[in-house]
């Protein structure tokens, strides 16, 4: 009986109708992918799993609220998630599965290893890193006063203009990104110099990117005062 990559139900025997790969019987590809279940592929999953088992019994777990407690504590004395994985020798992207697993899941455990890293990391450490113009800072604050600068209808392409900085940093950043230290100064440097100012609406295409930018604050709720109380950390 044939059946598709999809297929919904277990089926006798099936048959790979795949374009490019060719599974053959007695592999567990072809039991998991096409849920063949004939004798020589179900002992081929068997015999995976019985082979693998001991990967997972080896591994010793913990608790992952543990760890992202310890992410936001670090996180809340301005240690950026680069900055961690630097000191721990953690992945970053795994730290940041540890805050938000897959499609928002909450992540259960995390390896003991990967906690213990985490707590091994010292406010010595931290002090002794030394901060250059390259190394990858939070991009909160910088993130607060970009948002603030275009509730105040300052467009991306005057930003830019203004600071030095490309358009691309500004989207990454209010996408979520980290930013570097220089182009952290260069933008509160820009927002001091604008904060209390308002862009020019002399010409029609001045006039538009203003309403282009209040548009945009409005939709997503920001206002110009919104990073007034923000204090920046120094970055670690």
């Amino acid at each position: 009986m044939p059946s598709s990559p999809t297929a919904a139900a277990p089926t006798e025997f099936a048959a790979c109708t795949c374009p490019r790969a060719r599974h053959s019987h007695g592999t567990r590809d072809m039991y998991g992918y096409h849920k063949c279940r004939c004798i020589p592929c179900a002992t081929a999953n068997r015999e995976y799993y019985r082979s693998t088992a001991h990967l997972t019994r080896t591994r010793k777990w913990a608790d992952a609220e543990h760890a992202r407690q310890r992410i936001l504590q670090l996180r809340a004395a301005g240690v950026s998630i680069e900055t961690m994985a630097d000191l721990c020798a953690v992945h970053a992207s795994t730290l940041r599965f540890v805050l938000s697993g897959p499609g928002g899941r909450t992540v259960r455990r995390v390896l003991a290893s990967t906690l213990d890293s985490l707590n091994a990391i010292s406010y010595r450490d931290i002090a002794a890193r030394t901060v250059s113009d390259d190394t990858r800072v939070d991009g909160e604050s910088p993130r607060l006063q970009t948002m603030a600068l275009t509730a105040a209808g300052w467009c991306p392409e005057d930003l830019a203009e203004l600071s030095g900085v490309g358009r691309q940093t500004f989207s990454r950043l209010l996408r979520g990104f980290t930013t570097t230290e220089e182009m952290r100064q260069m933008i509160d440097a820009l927002y001091r110099d604008l904060r209390r100012s308002t862009p020019p609406q002399q010409t029609h295409l001045q006039r538009m990117r203003v309403r282009r930018a209040l548009k945009r604050a409005a939709e997503n709720g920001w206002s110009p005062g919104m990073a007034e109380d923000d204090e920046y950390v120094a970055p670690a």
